[in-house]
């Protein structure tokens, strides 16, 4: 098993087991509101959006975590709503909270986000909403959300990054947000958009 495998399995385990134990409290209506500052509107909006550009073609939400912020937008699209996470334990929760709001076009699929089980041209939309920051592999990530993504479709993206280095390779985490747009257009997206919240960066990219 390769570093990158071992890394993406351990990220899974700790995501499962905090699915349905801390990962709302703690997480979503915790960390991301004192790291992001409004981010849970700007999400919304960008959900919104996603929605509008999608046109009733399916939309991806990777990671959908406990689907906090992808329900309002499978129950805004009058299409399918593909929520991919890596870690079992989210996607069980988020099957849950659907099933629990009565949700009926958002379906849970476990995923690895560097190979990704759709083909080219998927999705009229896709989300990634406080993910890109914990993934490693971010090169791979991209190129593979830019495989699946329709060539008139847009990415909406949120992430948390703190710059304090500039390794290659290393999580988005560390990302400047400079070298952070870089990677996207390496990966072959054009930045439409960009807006900071505190160390939340929200972006909008599409196919070049």
């Amino acid at each position: 098993m390769s570093e990158g495998d071992r890394a993406k399995r351990l990220i899974g385990g700790i995501y499962s087991w905090a699915a349905d134990k801390i990962y709302e409290p703690l997480v979503v209506n915790g960390a991301f509101k004192v790291f992001g500052g409004d981010l849970h509107t700007r999400i919304a909006e960008q959900g919104r959006a996603a929605v509008a550009a999608a046109k009733g073609r399916p939309i991806l939400d990777l990671p959908v975590g406990t689907a906090t912020f992808t329900i309002p937008i499978a129950r805004d699209s009058s299409g399918l709503v593909v929520g991919a996470d890596i870690a079992a334990g989210m996607v069980q929760q988020a099957r849950r909270s659907a099933l629990a709001a009565g949700v009926t076009n958002l379906a849970g699929v476990q995923a690895d986000a560097h190979h990704l089980p759709f083909d080219d041209g998927t999705f009229g939309a896709i989300m990634c909403t406080n993910g890109l920051q914990v993934m490693p592999g971010l090169t791979e990530t991209l190129s593979e959300l830019r495989r699946v993504l329709a060539v008139d479709g847009p990415l909406y993206v949120s992430v948390v990054n703190m710059p304090v280095s500039s390794a290659p390779g290393g999580p988005a985490l560390f990302m400047s947000r400079a070298e952070l747009q870089r990677a996207f257009e390496r990966a072959g997206f054009v930045i439409a958009d960009l807006t900071t919240d505190r160390l939340a960066t929200f972006l909008e990219a599409r196919p070049r």
